[in-house]
């Protein structure tokens, strides 16, 4: 028996309409919300430390993440000041720039 409706449309439908939902609910996730440097080593960088992400994402990408410059990072300016991460831009341009990172570097002591 023929069926009326196209599976294949139907899958590709779906796909598309769960996608669109995963991230309209991710954007309203992490919309307005900041992180220190803690909450965005263990949700961007699989929870590499605190001295490798500075070294290895924070110093390379400096003037790309930089808030003065359209970016989501507000750095540390010296003793007793902390990152300001902005959320939903970080986690996006983690997910564009994964490739530009080295995962596998590492500090020398």
């Amino acid at each position: 028996m023929a069926s009326i409706i196209n599976e294949e449309e139907l899958k590709i439908f779906l796909r598309e309409t769960v996608r669109d939902l995963a991230d309209e609910m991710l954007s309203n996730e992490l919309s307005g919300h900041t992180w220190g440097i803690d909450e965005f080593r263990k949700a961007c960088c699989g929870g590499k430390d605190k001295p490798w992400v500075s070294t290895f994402i924070f110093a390379p990408f400096k003037k790309e993440i930089d808030v003065k410059n359209g970016g989501w990072l507000i750095p540390a300016h010296g003793k007793g000041t902390k990152f300001v991460i902005f959320a939903k831009p970080a986690c996006e341009w983690m997910e564009e720039n994964r490739q530009r990172i080295d995962w596998e570097a590492r500090i020398l002591k």
